[in-house]
């Protein structure tokens, strides 16, 4: 079990490497953007192209950068997250898993992970429940990384393989439950 989850610790910071790389890719090169990046400043909240087109069926429209973002309620909290189909689990800024109710302490990020910012710990949770309009699924597993890591909620397959599909088409992300 501890190989596993050390595997899939892996796996979430490869993705968050990757993301944190096309996020700098596409960021504006002013040097006002830079240096708020340089400070720490939150990522903007992305828009999110969402709707429920019949029962337990959400369609994501793709983002300006061809990302798929979609608001989850956590516990009943409203988060944003960047879909990842890449990401074994799902990986949760501190201050959401915070505004969801979830608190974890210092010594609970034990599972080392690299990121963009370098290496750090994560908090492995299992989530009560997260949802999508119609879409619900209780007992998810996921990282929790400290804000400064993470600059976007991810949604990975500890979410996305428990409900009935996913699928992409045409700029377009359908979601099944």
């Amino acid at each position: 079990m501890r190989s596993e989850i050390f595997a899939a610790a892996i796996l979430v910071s490869s993705t968050i490497v990757t993301v944190r790389l096309i996020d700098r890719d596409t960021a504006p090169t002013s040097e006002g953007a830079d240096l708020a990046v340089a400070q720490g400043a939150a990522a903007p909240t992305p828009v999110v192209n969402a709707y429920a087109s019949r029962p337990n069926e959400v369609r994501i429209s793709a983002g300006h950068d061809n990302h798929y973002y979609v608001n989850v309620e956590i516990n009943r909290r409203s988060a944003s997250f960047l879909i990842d189909t890449g990401a074994s689990f799902v990986a949760l800024r501190e201050s959401d898993a915070r505004d969801a109710g979830i608190y974890t302490s210092w010594t609970d990020f034990t599972y080392p992970v690299r990121t963009a910012n370098g290496e750090t710990k994560a908090a492995y949770v299992t989530l009560d429940q997260m949802e999508i309009d119609d879409i619900r699924v209780d007992g998810v597993k996921a990282f929790i990384l400290p804000d400064d890591q993470l600059s976007i909620n991810l949604l990975g397959m500890s979410f996305l393989s428990r409900i009935d599909s996913v699928e992409a088409r045409s700029g377009e992300m359908i979601l099944r439950g």
